[in-house]
């Protein structure tokens, strides 16, 4: 027996056997000699010629696990004295006789008991200190147990919070001692601890987004991101209830003693060297580990995964999502096209494994070539052209007529049509293919000169001057300053749909713009008439003398 802890099995002999008379009689207490057992219960030598049955109702395990042998001496109360062979007596009620008094004086004392474990109830446990008392569950520990089997015929320290002899109802509690020790050690622990400091600490309780970890009497939280180098998605994946682990403090706030743990940093960087691992344009082997609207990633070594983009499955195959091309747990070498240690991104290419159908048009195309493809679908800027080597090339609107305004490109092509097209870049790092459609034909404009003069239908006036519709889909306009006039100097301005001649006067390839001039074709047909007359009469003619005789010509006079 210590200060802090009775051991109850320990009933003195002396004190049961002192005073008990000659003759043995119901309600005393003897020593008697364990004999065996039978269906009844344990069989027992009272003395003076007499055998007890103890009642196997009294033992938890009575076939598997009794607390004594054959042979051994153990006190029982002689509850009642027959005729017959055996005596009824009880070994239960004689500890629980000799064990009241002493639960008693740790109940008042606050003393610490041994309490086995005897078996699972409604609420909690029954345990044996010398008398069966109560374990509530939720006084077995500091948290829930989920494994009640797993306590069964555990020898616990316990304290008494409840007690009445006259109902023989004893309450006990294995938590308040543990509560007392762990606030002793949170407070050893909590003054000792620093950031950057390794502890070890057993795992208290899982969530979704990391588990609490226990480091002396204060817990600790171990975030999902923090267990491990991988991808960690189930913090299960990765540690246990119970479980015992080394971890890093990597954030301890003293005033709200909030603590923030670290297994992965633990262990050495995946990314240390990376980039000497996996340069640029190597070719690796990885197994496809998460799928993602915009593409797969791939695990080359733990805790080192790069991304291959929905962009780089294929060259020819428009893929919108990965799972078209990719699944989880695959196989696959791809090439490496960009490292950046400092935000650990690897971007992955299936696609480049192979021979680029880019490079393929760059070889095979020059500028201005042309190339037949069927359209395979419309925009509002352009017309996608597929082409021989599996890759579209794009039309763009403003290269698909060379006069006329385009507003949509179904007004020239329709998808899964046939088209000549001419190829008017191939640009492979952007992998794109310009395409035109108005280059198949000759420009319009190219015919034209300055000065030349064209005939021309007024489609618009105003203020400014007027627009001619010329052949070939052309427009040209007339500054109201370069329209002709009248005898009086006043401006003749045409009506719209009157057709007039004008001369060009600039041309503006870039802008499909033409500058034309009434007055400057008027001018130009007054000095060929004076100089062809004039070579035809000798004496000096006027202007008006041509006129008169011009028009004479004309009219077959």
């Amino acid at each position: 027996m210590t200060d802090d802890k009775l051991l109850i099995d320990d009933v003195s002999m002396s004190d049961l056997l002192a005073g008990m008379p000659e003759k043995v009689s119901s309600g005393t207490v003897v020593q008697a000699r364990v004999l065996g057992k039978n269906a009844e219960g344990v069989l027992v030598d009272i003395g003076l010629r007499m055998e007890g049955i103890i009642p196997k109702a009294e033992f938890p395990d009575f076939e598997n696990n009794l607390p004594f042998k054959e042979g051994d001496s153990i006190p029982v109360l002689v509850r009642q004295v027959s005729g017959q062979d055996s005596h009824r007596v009880s070994w239960k009620a004689a500890r629980e006789m000799s064990s009241w008094d002493k639960l008693f004086a740790a109940f008042q004392g606050g003393g610490t008991i041994e309490a086995t474990i005897l078996k699972k109830v409604k609420g909690g446990y029954v345990v044996d200190i010398g008398v069966d008392a109560f374990l509530p569950g939720s006084q077995l520990d500091l948290r829930p147990s989920h494994n009640a089997d797993a306590w069964i015929q555990k020898k616990v320290s316990v304290v008494i919070t409840e007690m009445d002899r006259s109902k023989s109802n004893v309450v006990v509690s294995r938590r308040k001692l543990l509560e007392k020790d762990r606030t002793k050690q949170r407070e050893v622990t909590l003054a000792a601890l620093t950031e950057g400091q390794v502890v070890t600490g057993v795992v208290t309780s899982i969530t979704n987004f990391g588990a609490f970890v226990d480091i002396g009497g204060v817990e600790g939280l171990l975030h999902v991101s923090d267990m491990s180098w991988q991808r960690a998605e189930k913090p299960a994946a990765f540690v246990k209830v119970g479980q015992s682990l080394e971890v890093k403090v990597l954030k301890y706030d003293a005033a709200t003693h909030r603590i923030s743990l670290g297994l992965k940093q633990l262990q050495p960087h995946p990314w240390a060297n990376v980039p000497a691992r996996y340069p640029v344009g190597s070719v690796v082997k990885g197994r496809v580990t998460t799928m993602t609207n915009f593409g797969a990633f791939v695990e080359l070594e733990p805790g080192v995964e790069g991304l291959i983009h929905v962009s780089e499955l294929s060259w020819k195959e428009r893929v919108s999502k990965p799972q078209d091309k990719l699944k989880t747990g695959e196989d696959v070498t791809v090439k490496v096209i960009l490292v950046d240690p400092a935000k650990e991104k690897l971007s992955l290419s299936l696609k480049r494994m192979g021979v680029s159908p880019w490079e393929l048009a760059k070889a095979n195309y020059r500028t201005g070539n042309h190339v037949k493809g069927p359209v395979t679908h419309l925009t509002p800027f352009g017309a996608f052209v597929m082409l021989p080597e599996g890759i579209e090339g794009l039309v763009h609107i403003s290269d698909m007529s060379w006069s006329k305004k385009i507003q949509h490109p179904s007004e020239v092509v329709t998808v899964g049509q046939e088209i000549t097209v001419a190829v008017m870049d191939v640009k492979i790092d952007a992998e794109k293919i310009v395409l035109s459609l108005k280059h198949t034909q000759t420009d319009p404009l190219s015919s034209l000169r300055v000065g030349q003069a064209v005939n021309g239908r007024v489609i618009r006036s105003s203020d400014s001057g007027v627009a001619l519709e010329l052949p070939d889909g052309l427009e040209g306009f007339i500054r109201q300053s370069e329209l002709s006039e009248d005898g009086l100097g006043r401006v003749q301005i045409p009506a719209v749909g009157e057709e007039i001649t004008a001369k060009i006067t600039r041309i503006d390839p870039r802008e499909r713009r033409l500058d034309l001039s009434v007055r400057k074709h008027d001018r130009d047909e007054e000095r060929h008439l004076l100089k062809r007359y004039a070579g035809q009469n000798q004496q000096p003619l006027t202007l008006g003398d041509v006129l008169v005789e011009a028009e004479s010509e004309n009219s077959g006079e």
